[in-house]
């Protein structure tokens, strides 16, 4: 298992740091291997960097699963301790897999933002994903994924013509 985060310092990964006009940087957290490096597949990335208007945002790409949730509850934690500032965002177009302990990541780190007087927001969930959090009540917590229930509107009756 591989997990991404920004800079790794003194135990625990900061988010600061970094190259470019986004401010990512990269570092692994911790590897677990199977077999040959070549064999291993990252299981977890989490990429920080700050948009152009500034505010924080975490990529995260891979599975959020329970070999993953405690490095990244741990890391997304200290995003939050660490930019006192904002919202921070968390785009979750790449995660391919969130299972219970992934979900309770989420919540836990949503709580904590609120305790904080911060807010995180999800860009891009799945679809899956989303229905996981209706069916939860999740998406009580992160309000940017609930749509409106689409409600039946009738269609206006066309004028049916007779052929001549």
């Amino acid at each position: 298992m591989t997990v991404r985060a920004g800079r790794f310092t003194g135990g625990k990964a900061a988010p600061y740091g970094g190259i470019g006009a986004m401010g990512a940087m990269t570092a692994d957290l911790a590897h677990a291997y199977d077999g040959t490096r070549e064999e291993q597949e990252e299981q977890l990335q989490l990429l920080y960097q700050r948009t152009a208007d500034g505010q924080a945002m975490v990529n995260v790409r891979g599975e959020l699963d329970i070999a993953t949730a405690e490095q990244a509850h741990s890391y997304l934690r200290t995003v939050l301790d660490s930019d006192k500032k904002g919202k921070v965002t968390l785009n979750l177009a790449e995660l391919t897999f969130c299972d219970a302990a992934g979900l309770g990541v989420l919540a836990k780190v949503a709580n904590h933002a609120r305790e904080t007087g911060r807010s995180v927001r999800l860009t891009s969930p799945r679809p899956a994903l989303v229905r996981i959090m209706r069916i939860t009540g999740m998406d009580a917590m992160f309000p940017e994924v609930r749509t409106p229930v689409l409600r039946m509107v009738p269609a206006p009756r066309q004028a049916v013509g007779i052929a001549d």
